[in-house]
Formats: structure tokens, sequence, C-alpha cells
């Protein structure tokens, strides 16, 4: 498969699977990209950050949080999903249609487009 590019990456994706990171309670961790910017969304709060400068050698912007709180339980396994996102330093679309977020070598998110 050729380079992922920000092209690859428009429109809506499932987040299913964290390293470290139990996403048992969340069904729904969601991002959205539009060109250069990551939307998020998850059952407590949404996220917006920028990236660049290209996805192999990955800085994401400080991340704006949105409002919102949930239990003690699912505020610390969103703070861990946040940790984990902030330390990827590059992103690619794999063979078989998934994101995945690396930091280096070490894959640290997966995530399916959304259909339909």
């Amino acid at each position: 498969m050729a380079s992922t590019t920000v092209a690859d990456l428009e429109g809506a994706w499932l987040v299913h699977k964290v390293t470290n990171v139990d996403l048992t309670p969340f069904e729904d961790l969601r991002f959205d990209f539009d060109g250069n910017t990551l939307y998020g969304s998850s059952p407590c709060r949404s996220f917006t950050t920028t990236f660049g400068p290209d996805l192999q050698n990955l800085m994401f912007a400080p991340f704006e949080i949105g409002g919102g709180l949930c239990d003690e339980n699912s505020m610390i396994i969103e703070r861990d999903f946040m940790q984990q996102i902030s330390m990827a330093n590059r992103m690619e679309v794999a063979a078989d249609g998934q994101l995945v977020m690396y930091n280096f070598e070490k894959p640290l998110l997966w995530a399916k487009p959304l259909s339909g």
C-alpha cells in the first residue's frame, strides 16, 4: 500500500482498541478528520486538535477539550485514552483498512472507518 495521505483519513472512524486502555465502557469513541484537524468524541467529552507536519513525523497541537463529565472511572479511562493519543507520532491506514496510530514502531490505537 502506498503511503497514507491526509486525504485517506477524511471522514469518520470508530476507535475499537487502545494500548493499555480498557474501552469496554465506551462503545462510541469516534474520530472525524477534516484536512489536518482531528475531531474526537467520547461519552464524556469531545476534543479537537490539529496535526502535522506529515503523517510519518506527526505532532498534535494542544488539544481543545469540550465540556461534559462522567463517573470517576470513565473519566480515568478517558484520560488514559487521551494520553495515548498525545504520544502518537505517526499514523497510517493499514492494508486491512484500519487506521493505526503509533509511537515510533509501537502501535497505540486502532480505528475502523465508520461505514454508511
